[in-house]
């Protein structure tokens, strides 16, 4: 199948609420030679923007939308191991994590996924941070980028109090700051507004900005 086809047939099984569907597709684009990125990149990705845009249009509910997430969640997790069976050495640390009350957590997820498949180490820590753990593991860990993320405009303010806490522990050589999510997606002062370095409307997106930001990293199979 081509990946229109998969992404369609993915798409479907959401909507379905099947998770046994959705991992047929999956598994089968698998066996048919698809790789992990294109999986990444042409499937989830775009079927939960899709998924997304659906349920702001009020065309799924809350619940269908959080069951396509944690559907997709299991699909990452099944190739999971395949993503690092290459055993490479890491190149440079991001810590990603949601605002404190935030539970959005897919879009970061693959951020990270995507970034380990250029070469990168990542430590993900989730939904719903709290600001000092946070500000602690940066201080302890020194990652040279901090993704974070906010879904709706309530959590913003979150979100600057975790960049204020780090530019406060880390004054000097510290990380720089990516943020995302649909509450930064209508509004491109937003980031530089809270004091972020980079915003990104995925994970693709994502990972280009960070590589021209640190120049180039290895092609992912």
């Amino acid at each position: 199948m081509t990946a229109e086809e998969v992404r369609e047939e993915y798409l479907r099984a959401l909507l379905a609420g099947s998770r046994r569907d959705a991992m047929a597709v999956v598994d089968g684009a698998v066996q048919d030679g698809m790789g992990i990125r294109p999986l990444y990149l042409e499937v989830f990705q775009p079927v939960m923007r899709e998924i997304g845009r659906l349920w702001q249009e009020n065309q799924i509910t809350v619940a269908d939308e959080h069951l396509a997430t944690a559907i997709t969640q299991a699909a990452m997790a099944r190739l999971y191991d395949q993503l690092f069976a290459g055993g490479a050495q890491p190149g440079p640390l991001l810590v990603a994590a949601c605002a404190d009350q935030e539970r959005h957590e897919l879009g970061l997820r693959m951020i990270c996924d995507v970034l380990e498949m250029e070469g990168w180490d990542t430590v993900f820590l989730g939904a719903s941070v709290p600001v000092e753990d946070l500000v602690q593991m940066v201080v302890e860990r020194r990652p040279q980028v901090v993704a974070l993320s906010a879904s709706i405009a309530p959590h913003v303010a979150r979100v600057r109090a975790a960049i204020d806490g780090i530019r406060a522990a880390v004054p000097e050589g510290g990380p720089v700051i990516v943020v995302g999510g649909r509450a930064f997606a209508d509004d491109a002062g937003l980031a530089e507004r809270l004091g972020a370095d980079l915003t990104a409307a995925d994970a693709v997106e994502a990972a280009e900005r960070l590589k021209e930001r640190f120049g180039g990293m290895k092609d992912a199979a």
